[in-house]
């Protein structure tokens, strides 16, 4: 474990960080009577995720808003919140909110408004004008054009957006605020941090704050430049060797680099060299948010994948099969089973079959009497105690769900009990409620046999990155 209390320049930036994320006291300047979900309040999004800090409400129009007493100044405020947001979307008020908040002591400051380095010239100018008003103030700055922070574990959100979180040990690190929005079947937003266009804090000091939260298991990040170059990448590795980093590096093309440039103010670089250096760090990159959702999950709930060699044990044949060409393509091969495991499986078999791998246990169920899920928990269990087998694919449709769900119940204690990661198939196609009831009890449930067998390679690649570094 790496000195969590400064950074390699020397810097202090982890009680800053912690400051914005961990805040127990908020100002919102210019916050909104409006009310709703259209409203961009966030002090009505504060109350609704139950914040446990103090909320002050800067507006001299109104002496409360939900109830929560206003100021109408940030010098007013009786002692110097954490941290302040300042919502406005006039561009030019930026400056002078920034100082009246170092003026009144508060040295977190999140600039939500647009229109500085995203934006034409004047916005590059004021955005280094805030920049220098916050050093000279001894203040840092998180954005412009930044949703800021969020936090599930005290219910703190800066987001003016209506979105959803939970205490998933999942940090996210972005540059677009679309990343506050929930996955397809996965809340992985338990803390965020949202450095928009970057003056001040970058991706250094957030993974920082990460690699030193106890909250934190595994990192998400959305990159679209980085300027900061050599000190993201000794962070990077710094952080990779004890958490897993998923990047989703986006503006690959031409058209998307200048996309960029206008959103964020952000330099992307060339993006084949940018790939090679996020690999050196350990970074694990994906090609779109559905492949980051099933990474969040395997990582989080799955255990280590320590070789490549895959069990495969599925209710047909014809999908054993598919997931066969799938490990192939994603690096992983067929485990050699054992004369053991081949005798136990035979036992089950009808004496025309010769068991292999992958399993075909549908043959096994018709002969053996047993029922699908007693035939794949035989099957399973058989597989996981071979010692040349790193991890397993289920293949188990959910037509058989009452089977299946027999199944999920014993999925996590056999990957505890054998520390080899089951990453399940349900390859009838996605039936989102029937997967989501068999994810609540434990196992991790895939809609094609390419994303299941992709995650056990990132699982395998992570593992090798590891051991790698640590000769």
């Amino acid at each position: 474990m790496s000195d969590c209390r400064v950074d390699q320049g020397g810097t202090d930036c982890l009680a800053d960080m912690k400051r914005f994320v961990e805040a127990a006291s908020i100002a919102i300047v210019g916050a909104t009577r409006q009310t709703g979900s259209s409203s961009f309040n966030i002090v009505e999004r504060l109350l609704s995720h139950g914040y446990t800090g103090s909320i002050y409400p800067v507006n001299p129009n109104t002496p409360e808003i939900l109830g929560v007493p206003t100021y109408p100044r940030v010098g007013d405020i009786p002692e110097p919140p954490d941290m302040a947001v300042i919502p406005l979307w006039e561009r030019a008020e930026v400056p002078r909110l920034v100082r009246e908040c170092i003026d009144a002591g508060v040295k977190n400051i999140i600039v939500v408004t647009q229109g500085f380095a995203d934006g034409d010239a004047e916005g590059k100018v004021l955005q280094k004008e805030i920049l220098r008003i916050a050093r000279e103030g001894g203040a840092r700055i998180l954005g412009p054009n930044s949703l800021g922070v969020a936090n599930a574990f005290i219910g703190l959100t800066t987001s003016f957006l209506p979105h959803k979180m939970d205490r998933v040990a999942v940090g996210v690190i972005c540059q677009s605020g679309v990343f506050f929005l929930h996955m397809r079947t996965f809340t992985a937003l338990g803390k965020a941090i949202d450095i928009g266009n970057g003056a001040d804090i970058h991706f250094v000091e957030a993974l920082r704050y990460y690699e030193c939260d106890p909250d934190t298991k595994v990192i998400l990040l959305h990159i679209e430049g980085l300027p900061q170059g050599r000190r993201f990448m000794e962070a990077a590795l710094r952080t990779s060797l004890q958490k897993p980093i998923v990047a989703l590096k986006v503006a690959r093309h031409s058209e998307a680099v200048r996309a960029v440039e206008s959103h964020t103010g952000s330099l992307s670089g060339r993006d084949e060299i940018v790939r090679v250096a996020l690999k050196q760090c350990g970074v694990l990159l994906v090609n779109d948010i559905g492949e980051m959702e099933d990474l969040a999950k395997a990582f989080l709930r799955l255990p280590p994948m320590r070789g490549r060699r895959v069990g495969i044990i599925s209710v047909s044949g014809g999908a054993g099969v598919m997931v066969l060409d799938a490990c192939q393509d994603h690096g992983l091969r067929p485990a050699e089973l054992t004369d053991e495991t081949r005798r136990r499986l035979q036992e089950l078999s009808p004496k025309w079959m010769k068991v292999a791998n992958p399993v075909d246990m549908w043959p096994l169920t018709a002969y053996s009497g047993l029922s699908v899920s007693a035939t794949a928990l035989a099957g399973l269990k058989a597989l996981l105690e071979d010692a040349g087998v790193d991890g397993v694919v289920l293949a188990l449709a959910t037509p058989f769900f009452e089977e299946a769900l027999n199944v999920a119940d014993a999925v996590p204690d056999l990957m505890r009990a054998y520390s080899k990661p089951i990453s399940w198939w349900t390859f009838t196609g996605s039936d989102e409620e029937k997967d989501a009831a068999l994810e609540k009890r434990g196992p991790v449930v895939f809609q094609s046999a390419r994303r299941a067998t992709r995650a056990l390679a990132k699982l395998a690649d992570y593992e090798d990155f590891r051991r790698e570094h640590s000769r």
